[in-house]
């Protein structure tokens, strides 16, 4: 019935290697914080990490452990972690690269549209509602459970256009941070489509282990990237959330990089 989740293989020595990294985390947040939830956060922001990089570059396991690496700043300074809006995130990729393997359902989109709605409403934020229906226009243009992609994304639409016409209960967050922050923060996202370009070209397989369509995971790959700019400039994106985003996409270059680098070298 639904769809978008993926099962963890702990035979694979990568999956055994998060689970462990993850709770040695949470056991260090809660020292340095001296708040047990706290830990607990900082630890599922490491797997969440992990699991955003695993969408991003599928092919390349350890991509995933340099932005874990990149994630570790959280423990430095902990404010709030929204691990649902990553979650969120995680499950609009995988409605448009079909990675888990299997076929897109109605419960799927609009399981995704009620967690979007709660997020909306939640922050009193219409970023997410706006977001989702940009997911679901690039679903339709993929094929994907058309109709029911087309009544969520109109049903989101409608949500908004009322809301800001009669309601006025949503909003859309302003931009909290410094000018270095932002450029920073903005030349690693403007830039990521380009690297994502080059990563989609590689054959990727699905759990099921067949052919995922390039299109459909460049189009993940781009809305990942279209998301989390839209929610830095209009969803008052946290500290230790903005790092999260970050971490995925420098973890996923430098591993990218270097590998280039290493083929370079090799051929000489």
């Amino acid at each position: 019935m639904f769809t978008l989740g993926r099962s963890m293989d702990f035979s694979y020595k990568t999956n055994q290697m998060i689970v462990l990294a993850s709770a040695v985390v949470a056991a260090i947040g809660w020292w340095l914080t001296g708040n047990v939830l706290s830990g607990v956060y900082i630890g599922f922001s490491v797997f969440l990490t992990w699991a955003l990089v695993r969408e991003l570059d599928p092919n390349h396991d350890y991509a995933a452990f340099l932005a874990v690496a990149f994630s570790l700043l959280n423990l430095f300074y902990y404010e709030n972690v929204q691990l649902l809006v990553v979650v969120w995130i995680l499950l609009l990729m995988r409605i448009l690269n079909g990675i888990t393997g299997k076929a897109l359902t109605t419960f799927d989109i609009f399981s995704v549209w009620g967690l979007t709605a709660y997020l909306s409403f939640d922050n009193g934020n219409s970023i997410y509602l706006i977001i989702f229906a940009l997911a679901m226009a690039c679903s339709l243009k993929m094929g994907g459970k058309k109709r029911a992609a087309g009544i969520a994304s109109l049903i989101s639409v409608g949500v908004v256009a009322v809301d800001w016409f009669f309601m006025n209960k949503l909003s859309l967050g302003s931009l909290a941070y410094s000018n270095a922050v932002t450029l920073f923060a903005v030349t690693v996202v403007g830039l990521s489509p380009l690297l994502f370009w080059f990563l989609s070209k590689a054959e990727t397989k699905d759990d099921k282990g067949n052919s995922v369509d390039r299109s459909k995971l460049l189009a993940s790959q781009i809305l990942y990237s279209a998301t989390v700019l839209l929610l830095f400039f209009f969803g008052s994106v946290t500290l230790n959330n903005l790092v999260i985003y970050l971490s995925a996409v420098l973890g996923t270059l430098l591993y990218f990089s270097g590998n280039k680098i290493l083929k370079i070298i090799r051929t000489k």
